[in-house]
């Protein structure tokens, strides 16, 4: 919590961490109050892939099934038909979920960006992001792109009868279930989960919400989620490359081949994390039976704050399972 309040420096907002469904330590920032509400940023792509597998499973529909074939039926929107004339037809559900959809946008986030176009310019997201051509066969490149985290909160959204059911799912299906009280997924101007970047949640909630994954979806008896998810989230999108250390809207952050912490010492390969601008994690440790909750507003990144190496420290503390 070393300069927790100043944003030159590293500036912790919140620090929470779990042991074998124990909180070891709930902690606020200087000036957080304690519950409130903190952005997750992209640590929300995960959330919402969770939403979306449930909602798959529920529906019948497979992950492999091609996104143009993935709307009931006068559900889809108007770029699903330009998605039929080329190769777009061929990206699959797991492309969106996996970030090996092909599609030609910038992630960048200078100013004028497509991704700050995306969030701060456009009230119907996901149709944007679906607009852009593709630049890569599907299936086979893995670039990391909030625009598909977006698409595919609307492909969910057109499972429900009603845009009032959709916006209620989140708290029904996932957060009322494990006592998530504090946790608000914001939509664009079209009423879709903007979910590439706008959950906020407490630390507190952020922890159980990975506890919820590393059980596999389980929660006091209940199967929340389906079974399978913490696998599926664990799994590479690519066997090779950066693609190696991700996985269904999820990092692999210890993977040998391509994982981003791969060079820190003390990183269990089994560890998945989510993960968002400006320094939050929370990184799901099966081997150590852990949960490490980090929310911060680092501007400075490495140099302030150092997301590996700060979950390589705590679990030194903590024994394994």
């Amino acid at each position: 919590f070393a300069d927790s309040g100043d944003p030159q420096g590293a500036n912790a907002r919140g620090v929470a961490i779990v042991q074998d469904g124990r909180l070891l330590l709930a902690r606020d920032g200087a000036d957080i109050q304690e519950n409130v509400a903190l952005h997750g940023w992209s640590m929300t792509k995960t959330v919402a892939a969770m939403l979306a597998y449930k909602k798959f499973t529920e529906a019948g529909i497979d992950i492999e099934t091609p996104v143009v074939d993935a709307f009931p039926e006068g559900k889809a929107p108007d770029w699903v038909a330009q998605w039929r004339e080329d190769q777009r037809a061929q990206i699959t559900l797991a492309d969106l979920m996996f970030m090996r959809a092909g599609l030609k946008v910038d992630e960048g986030y200078d100013p004028g960006s497509d991704v700050l176009d995306m969030l701060y310019n456009q009230p119907n997201m996901a149709s944007w992001a679906a607009d852009h051509p593709s630049e890569y066969e599907p299936g086979r490149y893995w670039e990391y792109l909030s625009a598909v985290s977006n698409i595919l909160a609307q492909i969910v959204q057109a499972q429900f009868p009603s845009d009032t059911d959709y916006w209620d799912y989140s708290r029904s299906a996932l957060f009322d279930p494990i006592g998530v009280k504090t946790a608000t997924l914001e939509t664009d101007a079209a009423g879709t989960w903007v979910g590439s970047s706008y959950l906020w949640a407490s630390v507190g909630d952020w922890a159980r919400l990975g506890e919820l994954m590393l059980n596999d979806g389980q929660w006091d008896g209940q199967q929340v989620l389906p079974a399978g998810w913490l696998e599926l989230a664990g799994t590479s999108a690519l066997p090779e490359g950066e693609g190696a250390g991700y996985g269904a809207q999820t990092w692999i952050p210890a993977n040998p081949v391509g994982g981003e912490c791969k060079d820190t010492p003390g990183l269990p390969e089994d560890m998945v994390s989510m993960e968002g601008h400006w320094g939050q994690i929370v990184a799901m440790v099966p081997s150590h039976n852990a949960v490490i909750v980090r929310l911060g507003w680092t501007f400075n990144g490495e140099d302030a704050f150092d997301g590996c190496q700060f979950v390589s420290d705590v679990l030194q503390t903590l024994p394994e399972k």
